[in-house]
């Protein structure tokens, strides 16, 4: 004699197997179907989403400065001065007598503090003290535009649509 369930406990666990296997396929079919996370692209129009193999170092910007004048790059390095809010001098990180090249934030809305590491993009371009202080509204004074004067006229600076602090020292 076989045994068997009554019918309607058989009914009831075919039901609970029908459900589960639903349950289990409805899973499957929404996971796939879900979308990729999309890159954020703040009010700039810069895409900041970024990979290892975006960054550029800043010795690159600071020695081929020819090569990368008026394009936008991505560096990441330690802030090794700073001259108030929207502007700062960054190398790459862990280099003691590295190249350099200032930074000009023109998002800032809080100054960024030495030896922090952060993560710049923006456009470089050959400083002119002139065109700067008239294009983005700089008020350099006194020991601050003669430092800057003197160390970056002519050199590149990166204009920066977006700066992301890495670490807080």
């Amino acid at each position: 004699m076989l045994n068997r369930l009554p019918k309607r406990e058989h009914n009831g666990l075919i039901s609970l197997k029908r459900g589960a296997f639903a349950l289990l396929t409805l899973s499957v079919l929404l996971g796939a179907c879900t979308p990729e996370p999309e890159a954020t692209v703040p009010e700039t129009g810069v895409d900041t989403t970024l990979t290892e193999t975006d960054d550029t170092d800043v010795e690159d910007v600071a020695e081929d400065t020819e090569e990368f004048i008026g394009e936008m790059v991505t560096v990441t390095g330690e802030v090794e001065e700073d001259y108030g809010i929207n502007t700062f001098v960054i190398e790459d990180t862990g280099e003691i007598f590295g190249d350099k090249v200032l930074v000009i934030n023109t998002a800032a809305t809080e100054p960024i503090l030495e030896e922090q590491n952060v993560r710049v993009t923006g456009e470089v371009r050959e400083l002119v003290v002139a065109e700067f202080e008239r294009d983005y509204d700089l008020t350099w004074e006194g020991d601050i535009l003669q430092t800057i004067e003197a160390e970056y006229v002519g050199q590149p600076v990166i204009v920066a649509d977006a700066v992301e602090v890495l670490d807080i020292p």
